[in-house]
Formats: structure tokens, sequence, C-alpha cells
């Protein structure tokens, strides 16, 4: 039985395209959603899960009342502890986490301590707990798939050649892969100048070339912070250092990674850019599903081009390395800090480019320490937003 939190984002709604064409229709154990009544209750309809999750209490009565007047006997719930009730309950056997931003961190952890299977969709919840998320999959047996393209193809291309992917150890990993290269499409403003930047609007930075996905992480691509954030994602889920990761630009978005091993052959993995692909094989995992994606054409391949990075072009990928490196409660930080200063750009109240600057004074100001906890942790990361919140409204009254 699958719990799919954010079930009406990019990713939910993809997830839910492959399900309803597949023999697991019928196995939704519930649904979630942050606001959206209308949608949720369509899917509702669709799918019959058995709970369904809203946010506000105000949308939930509307909710059950639509069920009500429909005869569905879906069970409406709302708040975030019953998102770790439907994340963590026994029936549940798998957890697609694609809830955008920290929201996700801990029903996602209660899913791992229940030892469930975990399509992680949400980045964050892995960059902001790191170890923690890994240690308790290693005490309960959870199993943590990526459904973030390049991570999915790293794992492809591993379990397609021999190399094992558990959560017990890397060892394997360790001893066969020398460095992975994730790719990058860079953006809508790959070519922008600094003075062109400058003028860059919110509608412009949602509009990406090659994936259709939700605002915030559209803001993300274009200030390629997605891409760092998937550098200190993939550290983690593969067990690599950071000098055995590297990120091209590609702006194709056919190749989706290449993994490098210590013969020296490199494998690369290609597919349209289409969500549903890593989806199904997250899905099915370590088995392949038949599912209808239009085939790559020839001049689709005869069209690939690759651009090196150059030193200091894209300042909020430079953070997420430095806060990689710096490791403890940097991430946590450094994600809170993007989190507030994309949803203020989106809000016409900062630029484009004050994105990094924001993000750099959170590294700065805030004291770096370990967190043992997700208490520690959120509590980081709520201190980060409102320092934050205060640096912005002060900075750009």
């Amino acid at each position: 039985m699958i719990t799919i939190l954010g079930s009406t984002g990019t990713i939910g709604k993809n997830t839910l395209s492959v399900l309803k064409n597949s023999e697991k229709k019928g196995q939704i154990f519930a649904l979630s959603a942050n606001k959206n009544i209308r949608l949720l209750f369509l899917q509702i309809k669709v799918f019959n899960p058995r709970y369904a999750v809203i946010m506000d209490e105000s949308d939930a009565i509307k909710l059950i009342d639509l069920c009500k007047k429909n005869s569905i006997n879906t069970k409406i719930l709302f708040g975030k502890k019953s998102l770790s009730f439907v994340s963590s309950h026994k029936k549940c056997t798998c957890l697609l986490s694609a809830i955008v931003g920290g929201a996700a961190l801990q029903p996602t952890y209660d899913a791992v301590k229940s030892g469930k299977k975990i399509l992680l969709a949400n980045k964050e919840s892995l960059i902001m707990s790191g170890k923690l998320l890994l240690t308790a999959a290693k005490k309960s047996g959870a199993t943590l798939i990526p459904v973030d393209s390049e991570h999915n193809a790293v794992l492809q291309i591993l379990s397609s050649f021999g190399v094992s992917y558990n959560n017990q150890t890397r060892k394997d990993i360790h001893n066969k892969v020398k460095m992975i290269t994730l790719t990058a499409s860079g953006g809508p403003f790959l070519n922008f100048t600094k003075k062109k930047l400058e003028k860059v609007t919110p509608e412009q930075a949602i509009n990406h070339p090659t994936w259709k996905m939700g605002k915030k992480i559209s803001v993300d691509s274009a200030s390629m912070m997605n891409k760092g954030l998937e550098v200190i994602e993939a550290a983690i889920l593969f067990g690599l250092k950071p000098k055995q990761i590297d990120v091209l630009i590609h702006p194709q978005s056919i190749v989706h990674a290449l993994v490098k091993f210590t013969d020296g052959s490199v494998i690369s993995h290609m597919s349209p850019h289409d969500m549903r692909i890593a989806i199904s094989y997250a899905l099915s995992w370590p088995e392949r599903s038949d599912i209808s994606i239009p085939d790559l054409k020839k001049f689709d391949l005869e069209k690939l081009t690759f651009q090196t990075i150059k030193p200091n072009q894209f300042e909020c990928l430079d953070l997420c390395l430095k806060a990689l490196k710096i490791g403890d409660n940097a991430p946590t930080i450094l994600n809170a800090a993007n989190e507030i200063a994309v949803e203020k750009f989106l809000q016409n109240k900062i630029k484009f480019i004050d994105i990094p600057v924001i993000i750099d004074k959170a590294l700065r100001s805030i004291p770096i320490t370990k967190c043992s906890t997700i208490k520690s942790i959120l509590a980081c990361d709520q201190h980060t937003r409102d320092y934050i919140r205060n640096f912005i409204n002060i900075k750009w009254k």
C-alpha cells in the first residue's frame, strides 16, 4: 500500500499517472496536499485511498463535505501529525515523499523508522537530516530510493552493472565507483550576464527550458541551487566524497548522469526528460516496469552538447559545495535560507541575484553545530527561517 505525500504537485501527479495504468492503481493507502482541495478531491474519486490529508482544518471540513455528498468513504485528516500518521501506518508499505521543502522531514523520518520503502522525491529531507536518516534506515531496514532523475539514473547504472545498493553498507560502491557526474540543463539563464540577471522576473525563472516543475524547484534550477542540493544528496545517498561528484552542463537534459568506475569505464544513462521514467523505476526497483513513454529519436542524439562549469559561474552551486564541506548543520542552514529567499523572490520582494547573498549571510551568521536529533534539526531550520525573514525585512524595506 502506497502513501503519496504531495499528490497534487508535479511529482505526485506524475506518480498517479504511472499508477493509474498499472496493477497498483488500487493500492493507494493515503494521499496528501497542502491546499489544493479541488485536485485532491478528484484524485480521491479516482483512486479511493483509505486516508487523505490536507494541512488546514477548514479545508478538511470542505473536503469531508465533498466526500459525503459523493458517497466516498475516504477518511479526511488534517495537519502535520496526520502526515506522520499515514506515512508510518502499519498498512503503508511504501512512501513517496514529494512535499516541497523541509516540511517533509518529520513524516519521512517517521516512515524510515517504521521500515518502509521510501521513494525520495523530497531531497531536502536527506539534506537536512543527513546521516540521521541513513542511521534510522539501517536500524529499521527501510530502503531509500531516489526519484530525482539524476540520482535515479545513477541508481539504474549501479543496479545494471552489478553494484550493490542498500542502506546497510556502501562498501560495493566505494570499491567499484571512482566518480559520478550529474548533468544540469543550466536553466533559462545559462548565458545571462550579471547585468541581465539583475532584471530577471519570477515569471522568467519558473519557465524551465526542458522540465515541467513547480515554482520553487524551477527557481532553484534557474539559480543552480537545485543542482547544488543534488550534489549534497548524492554524497549522502551514495556515500561519496565531494571530490567524487562532478556537475556538467547539458542543455538537452537527455543524459542524466554518468558513472566512472575504478577500471576507467564511464557509463551514462539516457532517456527522454520525463519524470515518469524515474518514478516507474523507483516504484518497481530493483525490477523494471513497462510504461508508455515516447522513444528518443535519432535526431535528439545528434544534438547533444556538454559544457564544463567555470569557476565562480554559479554562486548558489558554490554555496552548496561550501555547506557540504562544512558539514554538521550547514546544509540545514543553507536549505532554510534558500527556501525563504525563493519565497521572497516569487513575491517580488527581492531580486533573483539577491538569493545567493541571503544564503551566504545565513551561512556566515548562524552558528555551525552538530544536530543529533530531528528536533534539533527542525529547531535549526526554524531559527534560520526566522533570522533570514528578519534580515530581509530590514535590508529590503
